[in-house]
């Protein structure tokens, strides 16, 4: 039976799947690979396949099958692929189906013939929003030895992503009318002094690949009526650390700037990710790629839950077209994508 991956992905596209929700999407990918005699296992809202000599080292395809909710700014139905033949078009087309379906593509062409290695292809949930997804499924993959997560990097090589950190200001005031102020104390204007500290902060050193680390201030609330003194004002932050300035010393140095208020570290466990240029899995990509751009990954992916073995990020698609209005991938970039993927596993799998 042949298989396309546009079809397949048109039909994504036609699902609702938002995190949480990706039940439709797992049950046809697992029938598309049934239906090549192919036994996936179904782990939650996860799929997951593998192919070769059981003990053997694997690598690891991983793409997710959950989106984001379409924001404002659609001119276009998100659930319409369309009919064009150079595109599909739809929310999760770019980020990241077109990934997962030129994951399928390579995985299925690998099946047709020996492999002195394990193969195994994920399909995964919550993504997006962290969840039951790779982090869950990963304690299953015994003797995994390298991964390939797909996400749209317009085929760049990304062995390297930043941490994440989400924190959390709190300053505490003491309400008055505010035709009174000197009776109170202004949680507003405590808080203006820390963030003035806050946004002060420099990080120096740079990461070869990510650049530098970087922070940002992103939600403010206070205040409960236009004439009282706020006793309260909460604040809200997103840091991304990198190696040469990990998590721990960019809270260390948030946490010390604040003088009015307090600092919770929300989400911080998430920190860099740097797989040696010099790993079999770099090495194979760049040799499949020998004009491709290698960087670091912009955002947050998946490769963090496979952080213990030699991975990196790469896939077809346009990284400023995920989340955004009108999302689309081109059918070329789709099946460029999957001959990469297969050439990429036949050079790692040639090392064995």
């Amino acid at each position: 039976m042949s298989f396309d991956p546009i079809s397949l992905l048109r039909h994504l596209v036609r699902l609702e799947r938002p995190s949480g929700h990706e039940e439709a999407a797992r049950d046809l990918v697992a029938g598309v690979l049934a239906d090549h005699v192919l036994v996936p296992r179904i782990l939650g809202r996860n799929v997951v396949v593998e192919i070769g000599p059981a003990g053997t080292p694997a690598l690891l395809l991983n793409s997710h099958l959950d989106t984001v909710r379409a924001g404002d700014g659609w001119t276009r139905d998100p659930r319409d692929p369309g009919r064009d033949d150079s595109r599909v078009h739809g929310l999760g087309s770019n980020d990241a189906g077109g990934a997962g379906v030129a994951m399928v593509d390579a995985f299925l062409a690998c099946s047709k013939r020996s492999l002195p290695a394990r193969l195994v292809l994920t399909l995964t949930c919550d993504e997006e929003t962290g969840g039951d997804g790779l982090e869950v499924v990963r304690p299953g993959l015994a003797n995994l030895a390298a991964a390939v997560i797909g996400e749209p990097t317009a085929l760049a090589i990304c062995p390297a992503q930043r941490g994440l950190i989400r924190f959390e200001i709190t300053v505490r005031g003491r309400t008055a009318h505010a035709s009174r102020p000197w009776q109170g104390e202004n949680a507003i204007t405590g808080m203006l002094e820390d963030l003035e500290r806050i946004l002060a902060l420099t990080w120096p050193r740079e990461h070869a690949l990510l650049g530098p680390a970087t922070h940002a201030v992103t939600k403010i609330s206070g205040g409960t009526a236009p004439n009282v003194i706020p006793d309260l004002c909460v604040a809200t932050g997103d840091a991304r650390p990198t190696p040469a300035h990990p998590n721990e010393e960019m809270v260390a140095a948030i946490t010390k700037c604040v003088k009015r208020g307090e600092v919770t570290a929300m989400k911080a466990r998430m920190t860099p990710v740097d797989t040696p240029l010099d790993s079999e899995i770099v090495l194979a990509a760049r040799g499949v790629l020998p004009d491709a751009e290698v960087r670091g990954f912009g955002g947050v992916s998946d490769l963090w839950h496979v952080r213990d073995v030699p991975g990196i990020v790469l896939g077809p698609g346009a990284p400023e077209r995920s989340h955004a209005p009108d999302e689309w991938i081109g059918t070329d970039e789709v099946r460029e994508a999957a001959d990469v993927y297969r050439r990429i596993i036949d050079t790692w799998m040639g090392a064995r």
